[in-house]
C-alpha cells in the first residue's frame, strides 16, 4: 500500500514538474535553443570532420555525441513550445532537414561522408535560421533581434572552424577558402552591431570585448601569420573558436534574459 501511494506520488509530481518545465519556457529561451541549432549544424559537422582527420582523438567523438543529443533534445523541447504554434510548420522543415543530416551523420566517417555531411550542414543551417527569424517575429521587440543575432555569432564560430577543416581535408570543394573569409568577415561586422546596442549592460559589454580578442587571435592563425606546424594549427584554430562559442553564448544568454524581463513586465 506504501509502495503504490508512494508510486503515485513519484507520477504526479513528475507530471508537475513537466509542465512547470514547459510553464518556464519563454520566447527568449526559444530563441536562444533555436539559435543553437544553427550552431549544432555546424559543431556536428566539424567535430565529424575531425574524427577522419584525427581518428584517435577521443574528445572529438565526444563532441559529435553530445551535439547529435542535444539537437534531438532541442526539437523535442520546441515542438512542445506552444507559444510558437503559428510558426510550426517552419519547425517541420528542420525536422526533415535533419532526418537527412543525421543519416549521414551516423555512417563511419570518410571523405565521401564527410564532403555530403559538409553539403546538408548548408540546407540545415538555413532551415534553422529561417526558424529562428519567425520566433523573432513573433517576440516583437528589439532584444529578440540581439538574441538571435548573438546566437548566430555562435553559429558562426563553429561555421568558420567547419570550413577551415573542411577545407584542410579536401572535403570543401571549391569555395572553402571563400567561405572561410565570408564567414569571419560576418563575424567581426555582427560583432561590432552588438557592441553598439544601447541594450547592452556593462558585463555584456566586458564579453563582447573579450570575444573581439579571442577573434584577433583565431584571424592570425587563418592568415598563417603564426608559424606552427598543421596538427599545432587545427588545434589553435578549433580551441580558439570554441572559446569565442562559449562566450557568446553566455551572451546569448545575457540577452535572453532582457527579452525574458520585458515579456515579464508586459504580464
Amino acid at each position: 500500500m506504501r509502495y503504490a501511494f508512494c508510486l503515485i506520488f513519484l507520477l504526479i509530481w513528475g507530471d508537475a514538474l513537466a509542465n512547470s518545465e514547459v510553464q518556464d519556457f519563454s520566447m527568449g529561451d526559444a530563441i536562444n535553443i533555436a539559435g543553437r541549432q544553427r550552431m549544432l549544424s555546424q559543431r556536428i559537422t566539424q567535430s565529424y570532420i575531425l574524427r577522419g582527420i584525427q581518428p584517435g582523438t577521443e574528445k572529438h567523438q565526444q563532441v559529435f555525441e553530445r551535439s547529435m543529443n542535444e539537437f534531438e533534445r532541442n526539437l523535442k523541447q520546441l515542438a512542445a513550445f506552444e507559444a510558437a504554434a503559428p510558426v510550426r510548420s517552419t519547425l517541420s522543415l528542420v525536422q526533415e532537414e535533419w532526418q537527412a543530416f543525421s543519416a549521414i551523420a551516423r555512417q563511419p566517417v570518410n571523405k565521401f561522408t564527410a564532403a555530403e555531411l559538409f553539403k546538408l550542414s548548408n540546407s540545415l543551417l538555413p532551415a534553422a535560421h529561417t526558424y529562428v527569424m519567425r520566433l523573432q517575429a513573433l517576440a516583437k521587440h528589439s532584444s529578440a533581434e540581439l538574441v538571435n543575432v548573438s546566437g548566430r555569432q555562435r553559429m558562426l564560430s563553429q561555421r568558420i572552424a567547419k570550413n577551415y577543416v573542411a577545407q584542410f581535408w579536401g572535403v570543401a570543394g571549391n569555395d572553402g577558402t571563400r567561405l572561410l573569409y565570408e564567414d569571419l568577415a560576418e563575424f567581426e561586422q555582427m560583432l561590432g552591431f552588438l557592441m553598439e546596442s544601447p541594450l547592452n549592460t556593462p558585463e555584456i559589454t566586458r564579453n563582447l570585448l573579450k570575444t573581439q580578442g579571442h577573434l584577433s587571435y583565431a584571424s592570425r592563425g587563418f592568415d598563417g601569420e603564426m608559424q606552427m606546424s598543421e596538427a599545432r594549427q587545427i588545434h589553435v584554430v578549433t580551441g580558439t573558436t570554441d572559446i569565442m562559442l562559449r562566450n557568446m553564448n553566455v551572451i546569448t544568454g545575457q540577452y535572453a534574459q532582457l527579452l525574458n524581463a520585458v515579456e515579464i513586465a508586459a504580464r
